[in-house]
């Protein structure tokens, strides 16, 4: 990640922990192959247990950061490209995760104003 900018280090480092829900913007713009739709914060942290459930479902463990693309836009926007690896439970191939994130900065944070599901857990 060196590359990355130390708010988008941080903005990474944070995400998936306690409290990252409120990085997104409330609403934000989600998308992934079934299509684009604005989705609240609450709803959105509604999903998250699910999501962890879907996983385990699925036979993979929780994902990891493998890496991270930033393109500046303009003073203001950025767009980050990650990549992540879910471990097999079963000691089978690990799953191979792609989403992109549109940051705003606005001096002082920098929040998620659209997310992009680009490849996900197979079966899911």
């Amino acid at each position: 990640m060196a590359d990355v900018e130390p708010n988008v280090r941080a903005f990474l480092a944070a995400l998936g922990g306690a409290g990252s829900v409120e990085m997104f913007a409330d609403p934000f713009l989600f998308a992934d192959a079934g299509g684009a739709r604005p989705v609240s914060r609450a709803d959105f942290l509604a999903t998250l247990p699910r999501r962890a459930q879907m996983f385990a479902a699925a036979g993979y463990g929780a994902a990891q950061l493998t890496s991270t693309q930033q393109q500046r836009l303009d003073e203001h926007y950025l767009l980050v490209r990650t990549d992540w690896s879910a471990p097999s439970l079963a000691g089978g191939e690990a799953a191979e995760l792609s989403s992109s994130y549109l940051l705003r900065e606005d001096g002082t944070s920098v929040s998620v104003v659209a997310y992009v599901n680009h490849k996900t857990v197979p079966g899911m």
